[in-house]
């Protein structure tokens, strides 16, 4: 039956070897990887519709939805019906909602695949939004912001956002206000999908144990009658670093202070094609970091470097964690380690294999392999293989690194927040000691 369905999609180009690509006619990109030795098959739906598209108003509308998709869909109308659903057949379903899109995800066995597609168009277009949950939703989604305030090792990273994103819909917390959420209505959500939950505003990845064939004609079974809307979808430039003192501390009566150093990457982010370099240059930062704060001074449980980006834009953020009295000469630390950094064959030849080793070593996993596909085709457009970005990677030079660091790592774009039993009038001595060659 499934080969009889009309042909309403337009085929193109296999890009590249290892996935095919079809736009199906009401503009669903959809993209499929064979792992005929696996024993699941993943599907992943992104949609453009995070907190990056939010503003004063609807700030938290983006999670809001989220959650409201898993009150209840026409077909499986309660939270457990559709827990059951997925669980029965012995697979798993989740979501989250990044800064810049939501992702929505099922994961079946091999028998079940055909399941896989139809549970993720349910869960995604046929909500049922009903406003009794809608109202009982805003205590759970309040409950889920105290915690992450409470904890340290997540509300630093929102003051960070806040800190160098300030006045950007993405300097919100993508969790939104306690007002923003008791203000969400109903309608508010309603519009809100209506408005970014199209298919021409989305992909679907599937991938493990099935047929190039057979998962285009499930996507065109479960999503080929969605209509495609051809109205414009809000164009957000990209954050701008902007701080009016370069250091912000939270004084808060908590065991440790939490250090993140953040160096703005000039405007590149995860669609950048200098985006190797940021990672190389970051690993080599995360090596020295953690060897010193944890194996050499004894400061620190956990410590590092990581790019913390957007398509467009982003930081280099190096994270510390020590006692409070230890807060200054950690701080000193820090900046010794950016000035002192080695570039040199080897310390980025290691840095490279890390690199590689984030990347794909565990592509083993269906969901895992969804992922690296989607996230790809989301920030760029296209899909390398493994094999392509190992060699954007290993093509990263010293002189690469060399000029990275003398672009990035400088005052002009630092910034930082301090989060523990500091004083908030330390702010000024602890900029003074952000100097870097």
């Amino acid at each position: 039956m499934l080969s009889m369905l009309p042909k309403q999609r337009e085929r193109a180009p296999q890009i590249p070897e290892f996935v095919h690509k079809e736009v199906l006619s009401n503009g669903l990109r959809v993209l499929v990887h064979e792992m005929p030795w696996a024993q699941s098959v993943s599907a992943r739906f992104l949609v453009k519709a995070g907190p990056r598209y939010e503003d004063e108003v609807t700030t938290g509308s983006a999670h809001y939805l989220e959650h409201m998709f898993f009150e209840g869909s026409q077909k499986y109308p309660s939270r457990r019906e559709l827990d059951r659903a997925v669980e029965s057949r012995g697979g798993d379903h989740s979501a989250y909602t990044d800064k810049e899109y939501v992702m929505y995800q099922a994961k079946l066995p091999t028998e079940s695949a055909d399941f896989a597609s139809e549970f993720v168009r349910e869960l995604v277009f046929n909500p049922v939004m009903a406003e009794e949950a809608v109202e009982r939703e805003k205590g759970v989604i309040s409950a889920e912001l105290r915690r992450s305030i409470d904890t340290p090792a997540q509300h630093r990273w929102n003051l960070l956002r806040q800190h160098v994103w300030s006045g950007h819909p993405l300097g919100h917390n993508t969790l939104g206000t306690f007002d923003s959420i008791e203000r969400i209505s109903r309608q508010d959500l309603l519009g809100y999908h209506t408005r970014f939950y199209r298919p021409n505003n989305a992909i679907l990845v599937v991938v493990g144990n099935i047929t190039t064939p057979r998962a285009i004609d499930l996507v065109a079974r479960d999503f080929g009658s969605l209509t495609a809307s051809g109205d414009q979808l809000p164009s957000i430039p990209a954050p701008i670093q902007s701080v009016d003192s370069r250091v912000l501390v939270e004084e808060r009566d908590i065991k440790q202070a939490h250090l993140l150093l953040a160096f703005a990457t000039d405007g590149h982010g995860e669609s950048s094609p200098v985006l190797p370099q940021i990672q190389v240059l970051s690993r080599m930062l995360r090596n020295n970091i953690f060897h010193k704060f944890v194996y050499d001074l004894g400061f620190s449980y956990s410590a590092g470097c990581y790019p913390w980006l957007v398509s467009d834009s982003g930081n280099m953020v190096i994270t510390v964690e020590v006692a409070p009295e230890n807060t200054d000469q950690a701080v000193t630390r820090m900046v010794q380690e950016v000035n002192s950094l080695k570039v040199d064959e080897e310390s980025v030849q290691e840095a490279k294999a890390g690199v590689v080793s984030d990347t794909i070593l565990n592509l083993a996993d269906t969901d895992v392999y969804a992922h690296f596909i989607g996230k790809q085709e989301l920030y760029t457009g296209a899909v390398k293989s493994p094999e392509q970005v190992r060699a954007d990677i290993q093509s990263v030079s010293v002189e690469d690194i060399q000029k990275t660091k003398r672009t990035l790592l400088t005052r002009n774009n630092a910034a930082m927040v301090v989060l523990g039993p500091v004083p908030q009038g330390k702010a000024k001595e602890l900029d003074d000691m952000l100097v870097f060659a």
